[in-house]
């Protein structure tokens, strides 16, 4: 485990730790291809979530989009992608998924345009205006955002280390929003069954201007 700020980083480690029995266990997203990588970014972390509960690793509620949707609704009529919950601490969570190949290793473009496209500000979202959301949203407990990126292990991209990227992240929000994130946890996993979508990391960032808290 590692020395993360958040419930949320604490909560990719556990991922990682389960993510080898989940793409055993999800099957194939239509034609892509066997295990986790190919499918979309609800049902991964909803698998996660799911495998996590099932073995008690996490001692406190975690809560999804795709299982728990009015457990992850801010008072506005919005919701969040996750919401994490200990011993009176709540963590409101937006996730994306860094996925920039397609299972056949062609680059996707739409995949990279989800995450880093600053004018894409109506749905479907990108993950720089998901920051923007969480951020400015009347919620007054802990922000942060989390993403399972899926490194290439060929073609364009190899190079680009998982701490880089998200980096990389945390840099275009500091350029095109007004506000900032810190990365809080970079928990790296491998060896999974697809040939392109084998190994990455699950990625937190928080905000770094935290609302004050009521209680």
């Amino acid at each position: 485990m590692g020395d993360s700020l958040t419930l949320t980083g604490e909560v990719a480690n556990l991922f990682v730790d389960v993510i080898d029995e989940v793409d055993k266990e999800i099957g194939e997203n239509r034609t892509y291809g066997a295990g986790i990588g190919p499918h979309d970014e609800d049902d991964q972390i909803d698998a996660l979530v799911t495998k996590v509960r099932e073995q008690e690793l996490f001692d406190g509620r975690i809560s999804t989009a795709k299982s728990d949707s009015s457990e992850v609704r801010y008072p506005s009529g919005r919701s969040a992608d996750l919401v994490i919950e200990r011993d009176g601490e709540k963590e409101y969570c937006e996730a994306k998924l860094f996925r920039f190949q397609k299972a056949n290793e062609n680059p996707s473009s739409r995949g990279f345009s989800k995450v880093f496209n600053p004018y894409q500000d109506r749905n479907p979202r990108s993950f720089i205006h998901d920051v923007t959301k969480l951020a400015e949203s009347d919620i007054r407990v802990t922000k942060t955002f989390l993403a399972p990126y899926y490194r290439p292990v060929n073609g364009a991209g190899t190079e680009i280390a998982s701490r880089e990227i998200a980096e990389k992240f945390a840099n275009e929000v500091e350029c095109w929003t007004e506000h900032k994130i810190s990365i809080d946890a970079v928990a790296h996993f491998s060896g999974l069954q697809h040939d392109v979508h084998q190994r990455g990391a699950i990625l937190v960032w928080n905000l770094e201007d935290q609302p004050d808290q009521w209680f």
